[in-house]
């Protein structure tokens, strides 16, 4: 039976990634403290929070679950990133500066992501500009057959009206 440190730090565990929009899990390397409040206060910011599991732990909490592949992740000093909103854009902002953190993948809605699957979906335009875009695309032919139609019609009145000058 485990411990009760690995139980209360497993349920946390699954509580964070069953409740989070966004969890990005990166590899840190020798950073000081003066480094982790700087971090803590940025991310902050944003309304992302940081956390950190110990990889073991949390190898075998996520075996059997939906998460299950991003267990492979864990592995060496590792902290996980989390919101419940999906900021990626300014989390990966935020993180792009420091050297000593490293992108190990990620949990974007529900959907595992690799550090390039991660990347390329910041550069994805935004949902309003997608609706704004496909509104144009389905309007312009509308738009076009409306204005043919029309000087169509007057072009016929024009000729009419000559017609009946003659």
């Amino acid at each position: 039976m485990p411990s009760l440190k690995k139980q209360i730090v497993s349920a946390e565990l699954k509580d964070i990634l069953q409740h989070s929009q966004l969890a990005v899990l990166y590899h840190y390397n020798d950073l000081s403290v003066q480094e982790w409040d700087s971090l803590r206060l940025k991310l902050g910011a944003k309304g992302v929070k940081l956390k950190i599991f110990p990889s073991k732990v949390s190898a075998k909490v996520l075996k059997g679950t939906k998460y299950e592949n991003m267990g492979s992740l864990f592995t060496g000093p590792s902290v996980l990133v989390f919101s419940e909103s999906p900021v990626l854009s300014d989390l990966l902002t935020v993180t792009k500066g420091e050297k000593k953190l490293m992108v190990l993948g990620g949990l974007l809605e529900n959907q595992l992501f690799t550090p390039k699957g991660l990347d390329s979906y910041t550069k994805l335009p935004s949902l309003e500009a997608t609706r704004q875009e496909l509104v144009g695309i389905l309007s312009h032919p509308q738009t076009a057959l409306s204005s043919l139609l029309q000087s169509s019609a007057a072009r016929l009145s024009h000729m009419l009206n000559q017609i009946s000058k003659n």
